[in-house]
């Protein structure tokens, strides 16, 4: 066999291998898709409108954590929790979610749930009860927690996978394959930043360390892209919270420090860039020369 046929090979076997797990991996978590967020709202709107309240607001969608959101309301309100599971289904399904979440139903007093249901992938295995009873009108929260996802399709191919990778490894034996040159990432038309050893690509989401590439979400791209804009002076929280997350209507509490926190684990291979915590104040990016 020709050496270019052993490259054909090679190239074939390897867009079998990272294709699907590409695409299930860069999967976009519920936090960084706005429309997740005002469904949420809609959800909470259908609720009201079912109690008969056509007028009281729903709060700004609450974020507890990546997949965790929390709906308050304005005013006290009564529900039907056989409404409540059908509106949460409908809305979800046509959702970027993932299929199998929980939701409970809490008082704002003593943040006791009253009132809650789980919904599995499989819909034999979900868990509803209670339905029939009014709940009566109280101040509630509605709590969502949703399951992380997993590499599904990376799973499902993995033997797959493992049979043309010893199919490659015995041409390459066989025939002893010459040494293909490294690949070389970065070309000059290329625009990047250059972060310590990092190369920061802004409009592809991406970072590289040496030859291996670091994929970042949307978000995390653009908090990135501010610190690295002012090195070594301090951005204050408000500043990054209005420029990353204005006119979603979504409360942020905690979102900034754990976005932060993926970026020093993501920048963690390079010990001269630290992003440092200035209490009460803001974050920079400290690089050291």
């Amino acid at each position: 066999m020709k050496q270019k046929h052993l490259y054909i090979l090679f190239l074939l076997v390897l867009a079998i291998i990272t294709i699907p797990f590409s695409c299930n991996h860069l999967t976009e978590s519920p936090i960084d898709n706005p429309k997740n967020e005002i469904l949420l709202r809609k959800i909470g709107h259908e609720v009201l409108i079912s109690s008969n309240d056509k007028t009281s607001k729903v709060v700004p969608i609450k974020i507890i954590s990546e997949n965790e959101f929390q709906i308050s309301f304005e005013n006290k309100f009564a529900f039907a929790p056989d409404s409540l599971i059908n509106i949460v289904k409908k809305n979800i399904s046509k959702s970027t979610f993932p299929k199998e979440y929980s939701v409970s139903v809490q008082k704002c007093s003593n943040d006791a749930i009253v009132y809650g249901f789980h919904i599995a992938a499989d819909s034999s295995k979900n868990i509803i009860t209670c339905k029939g009873r009014n709940m009566p009108l109280d101040c509630y929260v509605i709590s969502f927690k949703f399951a992380s996802k997993t590499n599904s399709i990376f799973n499902k191919y993995f033997f797959v996978v493992i049979l043309f990778f010893a199919v490659l490894v015995f041409f390459l034996i066989k025939f002893k394959k010459v040494k293909s040159k490294d690949e070389t990432i970065i070309t000059n038309k290329e625009e990047h930043i250059l972060i310590g050893k990092y190369f920061f690509f802004f409009q592809k989401n991406q970072l590289q360390f040496e030859n291996k590439k670091i994929a970042l979400t949307p978000k995390e791209s653009k908090l990135l892209h501010i610190l690295s804009s002012s090195p070594n002076e301090i951005i204050d929280r408000k500043t990054l919270q209005k420029e990353i997350w204005e006119n979603e209507g979504v409360i942020v509490t905690r979102s900034l420090d754990m976005f932060i926190s993926k970026l020093r684990k993501k920048l963690e291979k390079d010990s001269s860039i630290t992003i440092v915590n200035i209490h009460s104040v803001g974050y920079k990016l400290e690089i050291k020369n």
